[in-house]
This record gives C-alpha cells, structure tokens and sequence, in this order.
C-alpha cells in the first residue's frame, strides 16, 4: 500500500498529519492558503495549540492550492484549477473537514433573515477582522465554538452559546471564564424581518443580532473510502486529529484485507486488517462501549482501542 500514491484532498491538520506519514504523497487544497481551520486556533486543548501544529506540519510541504477535487474513481481522483481539468491517479484520502448541520436537521424553524452564519464563513469572516454582531448566539458547545467565542469576546458586547451536548475536551468553565453566557436547550424557532432579532429556545427567549451554527457533522462530499480527520469523526482535539491521522497511516502501509467497522459508536479509521487492528473512539471519557463482544469504560477522550479479530462490532453498552 506504501508503494502506491497516496492522493490527500485537503491541506488541514489531518492532510497534514497524512502528508508527514507519507513524504511522497500528494496535497490537493480548494483554499488560497493550506492549514485549514486550525490555522487559525489559538484555544489550547490539554496544552496543545492548533496553529502551532499546523505550522510544524506545514514546513516544508508543497500543496496544490486552489485546486477542488470534484469526481473519484477507482484509479483516483479528478480535480480543476486555472490551469484546467487533470486526473491524479492514487490512493485517495479525503480530508476536507467537517460540515454545519441544517437548520431542518437541527429542528430551527421560522423565519430566514440576515445575520445567520454557518459556522465556517463566521470563522473566516472574525479572522479577517469583521464583526458578525453586538449580541451573538452560538448554537453548538464543542472545541471550535469556544474557540470562536474566545475571537468574540474581544469584540462583542454579549456572547450566548446554547447547547444540547457537552464538549468533550473542554468544562463549562472555560466559556464561563470568557464572560459567556451557557444556555442548555436546542434552538427552536428564529425571528426577524431584515435581520435576526430574536432566538428561542425550548426554556426561554435570546434578543440577537447573530446566530452561528456550530452544529457539525462528518463530511464525505466525494464518497470516498478512506476519511481522515473531522471527514470522517468530529474530533475536537489537535492532538487526536494528528493522532488519528497516525492511526489510518499506518493501516494503510501495514496492509491486508480490510473489514469495516460496525457499531453506532464513531470510529477513525473506518477499517481494521487481520494485520492493523487499532481504531480511535468518538466519545468522551467515563463511556461504556462494548469492542469486539468486550465491554469496556473509556479513561479519556477520543481513546484508541485495538479490535478483537473476526468482531469488527463498536457499540455503546
């Protein structure tokens, strides 16, 4: 497998792990600049920073940029630039990130005015220096959003995040200490003629200017076989998405016949082989999950656990 090219559709943190574990692949980037949004993070996770990764992995990478990929096949990937339309022939890994979920998706109804953002344009927008709002409601508590809110809290006069799950890599305390309001519930309803005016939520009404979607989901927009990164598994921490990327690096090279993962728990890599059997959990810490007909409680994040042979089975318990 090490001997076939590996073709990488994104230049983020992952990519970049990807590209570090093989030096002779090939990193295909849609932006102007490679990095990804963790180019841009400076919220520590356990003592490790985004962008100070992402600029180690960056040296002395070449990444062709401005470059989408738009057709896979067997033999690679299609992909078009200024220059035009050409194949890469490959192994393909995709790397592209998460994406936002709908507004049907999350169960937001009423109205569709202005000042509502997907979570990728708002944190490309702050970055450059906009203000998105006076009062900001973020929907979604996870890495990215606190990370987001911190960028905010230098400009806003008042920052909401309303949230239905924890984050698993960071307290509450953390957003508290920002001077951000937490709100538990789900979003429900949105009003506003020109602008967003009003939020509710299933306990109580926000009066905003902004609202931010910071709901993700994995994102396959290609329909390849092997993900990496946030592609593949939310992963809200620099280090696992290096690690992760690691971890499908070396399935590949080991080789063998690949059996995918069953189960309703996340998993990176999809895949284990009869040679290369250990995968990473998408679950916080203190989580029965049953692994190959085995029970056991997660001591940490994102933890990597090895597959028992012929149970390709993950399951919460």
């Amino acid at each position: 497998m090490d001997r076939e090219k590996i073709v990488i559709i994104g230049s983020g943190l992952a990519g970049l792990a990807l590209a570090e574990m093989f030096p002779d692949s090939i990193l295909i980037e849609v932006k102007r600049q490679p990095g990804g949004l963790f180019s841009k993070d400076n919220c520590p996770v356990s003592g490790n920073i985004g962008s100070e990764m992402i600029n180690k992995l960056l040296y002395g990478k070449k990444v062709e940029i401005e470059t989408a990929a738009y057709r896979l096949d067997s033999e690679g990937v299609w992909v078009i630039n200024r220059n035009g339309s050409k194949k890469i022939n490959g192994k393909v890994i995709l790397a592209t990130g998460f994406r936002e979920r709908t507004s049907v998706e999350l169960g937001i109804y009423g109205y569709r005015p202005a000042g509502i953002f997907p979570f990728t344009a708002a944190w490309d927008l702050v970055n450059m220096g906009y203000l998105l709002g006076e009062k900001v409601v973020i929907y979604g508590y996870n890495h990215y959003s606190l990370s987001l809110a911190s960028k905010l809290s230098k400009l806003c006069d008042k920052i909401y995040i309303v949230y239905s799950r924890e984050s698993l890599v960071h307290s509450l305390d953390e957003a508290l200490s920002l001077g951000v309001d937490l709100i538990q519930g789900r979003i429900k309803w949105v009003e506003g003629r020109d602008r967003i005016s009003l939020v509710k939520t299933d306990s109580e009404e926000i009066k905003t200017d902004a609202l931010i979607i910071a709901e993700f989901a994995p994102w396959n927009q290609l329909g390849a076989e092997f993900l990496a990164g946030n592609a593949g598994m939310i992963l809200e921490s620099p280090l696992k998405v290096v690690e992760s990327s690691m971890l499908l690096a070396e399935l590949l090279k080991t080789g063998g016949n690949m059996e995918r993962i069953r189960g309703n728990v996340p998993v990176l890599p999809k895949f284990v082989s009869e040679r290369f059997r250990k995968v990473m959990l998408g679950v916080g810490t203190g989580i029965r999950v049953t692994v190959g007909g085995h029970v056991i409680i997660t001591e940490e994040p994102y933890q990597v656990v090895e597959i028992p042979p012929g149970k390709p089975i993950v399951e919460v318990a």
